[in-house]
């Protein structure tokens, strides 16, 4: 399969303080992990808020990140060829088997979550199809707006992980004690 990874960075990061690529879980940063965890992938892409070397992948600059996250998808997404995985460095700590297990199962859905306790979470997949529905929509829309139009396909799992961004110091600690 012609997957991309896609990690969503660019983020000010203004509630935590400090960048959250940076976040450390299990001996990695948040980042380094994500990319490592997208490395089977036939590419994987970074899109930060300025330019910076990352091993393993490509780094796209988002010129304006505060147009939100999707505009940051788009440009993550831009030139895929077929279905992207894409994720918020928030999610830096989802099990490695979470990440392996969801892309073995995806199928070809339009839309590919993990799910736990009947909860939709991250890392996404989505057909390239729904990548150029995303693509055609304005950069400050909001991509939950046409995801939430197409049939859900899950890949149940015993991950809590999928469901937790960490967005201010007190949700990293949380996550850190928690998982």
């Amino acid at each position: 399969m012609n997957l991309t990874g896609v990690v969503l960075a660019a983020g000010a990061s203004r509630r935590m303080g400090f960048p959250k690529t940076q976040l450390l879980w299990k001996g990695e940063t948040y980042l380094a992990r994500l990319v490592r965890l997208l490395g089977g992938c036939s590419r994987v892409v970074v899109v930060l808020r300025q330019e910076a070397p990352v091993a393993g992948a490509q780094v796209v600059v988002n010129p304006d990140p505060e147009r939100g996250m999707l505009s940051s998808l788009q440009l993550g997404m831009a030139n895929s060829p077929g279905p992207v995985i894409f994720t918020p460095v928030d999610f830096g700590h989802v099990r490695e088997e979470t990440v392996h297990g969801l892309v073995a199962a995806y199928q070809g859905q339009p839309v590919f979550n993990p799910r736990f306790a009947g909860r939709r979470g991250h890392p996404t997949i989505i057909s390239q199809e729904t990548a150029q529905g995303l693509l055609a929509m304005p950069p400050t829309g909001n991509p939950k707006d046409l995801l939430r139009t197409l049939p859900p396909a899950w890949f149940d799992c015993d991950d809590p992980g999928v469901l937790r961004d960490v967005d201010d110091p007190e949700a990293y600690r949380q996550v850190v004690a928690e998982l």
